[in-house]
């Protein structure tokens, strides 16, 4: 696997991490601050290293600024988020809105990779 497919990989890890502990988090019936910790501590850990990992392999080695690294995280997390509404939580979903979202966020994300191309030129 190459380098930058696996710092990309590196990033999604660390969002599924962030997705998996906002789930248990919004779904503590009793929720207290030593329940949090205990599930948020090791899922945090878990996705700092990955995230951090992939982000700085992205803009040291590729050149691909914060900006662009933060909308492909976005793009992650909205997809991880999708994907557990969708098969975990099961709420039912509206397909209009659904795409009109998936289509602005890979838009920002084109637009400000576009941008980033042009200025090299």
């Amino acid at each position: 696997m190459n380098l930058k497919l696996k710092s990309y990989l590196y990033v999604y890890i660390g969002t599924i991490m962030y997705t998996i502990a906002s789930y248990y988090h919004l779904s503590l019936k009793e929720w207290s601050f030593l329940k949090a910790l205990k599930i948020a501590i090791p899922l945090v850990l878990i996705e700092y290293t990955f995230s951090l990992t992939g982000n700085r392999i992205l803009n040291e080695t590729f050149n691909i600024n914060p900006v662009e690294i933060l909308l492909i995280t976005m793009c992650f997390y909205f997809v991880n988020t999708w994907l557990l509404n969708y098969f975990v939580i099961k709420n039912k979903l509206t397909t209009s809105k659904e795409i009109i979202s998936f289509v602005l966020i890979f838009m920002a994300f084109y637009l400000s990779s576009n941008i980033r191309i042009q200025h090299k030129k």
